[in-house]
């Protein structure tokens, strides 16, 4: 079994994924959502516990934007004792400069709270980085192996968006602001319903997302049992591209995307949907905050004319409106939460 649990945590991301057989399955949490996702995070963990207890392989934290780091810093300060952690995977910022300009006691709240409970970072990526104790986590063609046969190779960023992440995170006690101050009209507020006329050439129009925080996130390759996951975070489309000629050289097919900085039209482009050869698509957000997913993102999924499949995590609101396909648009299917669900689930 593989597979990708999209929690409704907003406007936020927040993954479960799982993976093995039925009777021995393997976890990763990436990123927790929003201030005030502590709960339904819980909740689902909860559900998958065996024997009162549930391990994650890792926790991941993409980037240090609020909808993917507050939720993880909520349930690292309460927790839960049937919760037990492998490591954790997260660009501190001490993973930015030389190691020898810090204390070792500097750092933010999540940094402080990884120390505090003695959880092992980044351990699956030192041999990558000559041995250091806090590696880097950063774009490498080398894969990590992780219990129950997952192979994870990363994507994003690349070492120029770690070097400019440590230009705009000067202080290590006060984090980078988040990334959500992007022009009205590139988070697509402006949008209405429906979308205009479906048009290949305005789906293939495309400005590139400039927020540094988003430009550090760690975009992950899955490969489990001979599929391909590509958790994309909110990181930019020319570093995933290059990150995928590195790490599939062979330009294998991706089976799933988990489209970057949900929907936004300015992280995922066409020539990385051609890249990908993919058909099914997970977009997490609840489109409250920022009118998540652009109409022009949705262009280029559907532009192929391969009737692909596009999993929302939120069936109301403005996710909700692409359950009925616009007039003149080219065939997709849409897959929702089921009755009363807070997650959408995606099986591979």
């Amino acid at each position: 079994m593989f597979r990708v649990r999209s929690i409704q945590v907003e406007h936020g991301d927040s993954l479960l994924v799982s993976y093995g057989m039925d009777e021995q399955l393997y976890h990763l949490l990436v990123d927790g959502g929003p201030s005030g996702s502590l709960q339904i995070v819980k909740s689902v963990l909860k559900s998958e516990c065996v024997g009162g207890r549930i391990r994650l392989e890792a926790l991941v934290v993409t980037h240090y934007d609020l909808d993917h780091i507050k939720g993880v810093i909520e349930l690292l300060e309460d927790m839960p004792d049937w919760l037990d952690i492998g490591e954790v995977w997260f660009n501190g910022h001490h993973h930015l400069i030389p190691s020898d300009i810090l204390g070792p006691r500097e750092g933010d709240t999540l940094t402080e709270l990884i120390r505090s409970h003695g959880l092992s970072w980044n351990a699956s990526f030192r041999n990558q980085q000559n041995g250091y104790n806090d590696a880097a986590i950063v774009q490498s063609s080398n894969a990590a192996s992780l219990r129950g046969g997952l192979e994870v190779r990363v994507l994003s960023p690349d070492q120029d968006g770690l070097t400019a992440l440590a230009r705009h995170w000067t202080d290590p006690a006060i984090p980078p602001s988040d990334s959500e101050s992007a022009p009205r009209d590139l988070l697509g507020r402006n949008e209405t319903w429906p979308p205009k006329r479906f048009s290949l050439n305005g789906g293939v129009t495309f400005v590139s997302d400039t927020s540094v925080p988003n430009r550090s996130s760690i975009a992950l390759l899955l490969t489990f049992d001979k599929k391909r996951v590509l958790l994309a975070a909110d990181a930019f489309s020319d570093v995933i591209k290059r990150g995928l000629a590195m790490c599939l050289p062979g330009k294998e097919s991706i089976d799933l995307l988990k489209v970057s900085h949900h929907g936004s039209k300015g992280n995922t482009d066409k020539p990385l949907l051609d890249m990908l050869g993919c058909r099914k698509f997970l977009i997490s957000t609840s489109g409250k905050m920022h009118k998540h997913p652009d109409h022009a993102l949705i262009e280029r999924l559907v532009a192929r004319h391969d009737n692909p499949e596009i999993f929302f995590n939120y069936s109301e609101g403005w996710p909700g409106n692409w359950q009925f396909r616009p007039a003149n648009w080219p065939d997709f299917n849409t897959r929702y939460p089921k009755g009363g669900e807070r997650f959408v689930d995606v099986l591979l």
